[in-house]
């Protein structure tokens, strides 16, 4: 758009200039008329300098201030959900409720909660409890709100989906299982994890390690798009 209206420009500037000279044998009329033109470019240079600007400072900034706004919001909705996962073996004992639990962190290290766990347990499917399934939920919909988040954000977030679920009566006997629970409340979902009963089996089945790169995809991709769009992500409080 800018080239084209500055070939545009100077196409009619050397045209308007340099014709007339062919048409006026009076040097007088030639500067009266040339003087005409002059004006009528100033107008046009106006125009010009007005559809920069515009293009500049208008509906594509604005769009990008709003898309920065969706992407911000995201973030801080990832940030107030503390997903906790437990592990539980079949030698489990009573002083030893669990094997592994960890609380992921939106700022922390997919690599560092993927070495958290032993293969075994990354393989393990898991298991969701309300609470868990109730914050993807709620990230998803959030999503879904958002028509200015970038697609590549949003589908990461999509990953999360819960759909249809089978509730499973799980029991200290029908162990080992590995449980998701979710909550503003650090306490009170660390409460939750520890209770491995009453858990559901999405549809979409997941292993801990896919839940965990899937989790932590969302903001890679978060990152990524900072990244693409020129945006130092170095002190970014993500890392």
């Amino acid at each position: 758009m800018k080239k084209l209206l500055i070939i545009l420009f100077g196409g009619i500037l050397t045209l308007c200039m340099f014709v007339p000279l062919f048409f006026f044998d009076d040097v007088v009329e030639y500067l009266s008329k040339a003087s005409t033109i002059l004006s009528g470019l100033c107008g046009l240079a106006t125009l010009y300098i007005a559809i920069l600007l515009y293009d500049r400072y208008g509906i594509e900034s604005k769009t990008k201030e709003r898309v920065l706004t969706a992407i911000e919001e995201t973030v801080s909705e990832f940030l107030k959900v503390h997903f906790v996962i437990c592990y539980y073996s079949k030698d489990m004992c009573e002083s030893t409720p669990s094997d592994y639990i960890i609380s992921l962190s939106f700022q922390g290290s997919k690599e560092w909660a993927i070495d958290y766990f032993t293969p075994e347990t990354l393989s393990a499917p898991l298991y969701y409890k309300a609470s868990g399934m109730y914050g993807c939920s709620q990230l998803v919909n959030n999503t879904e709100s958002k028509i200015f988040l970038p697609k590549s954000i949003a589908d990461a977030i999509r990953r999360l989906t819960i759909l249809k679920y089978e509730a499973q009566n799980m029991t200290k006997d029908t162990r080992p299982v590995t449980t998701l629970s979710a909550s503003s409340d650090k306490i009170s979902n660390l409460n939750d994890s520890l209770d491995g009963t009453d858990t559901n089996l999405p549809e979409k089945q997941y292993s801990v390690i896919e839940f965990i790169e899937a989790y932590y995809g969302v903001k890679e991709a978060i990152l990524s798009w900072y990244q693409n769009n020129n945006i130092d992500t170095e002190d970014l409080n993500l890392n």
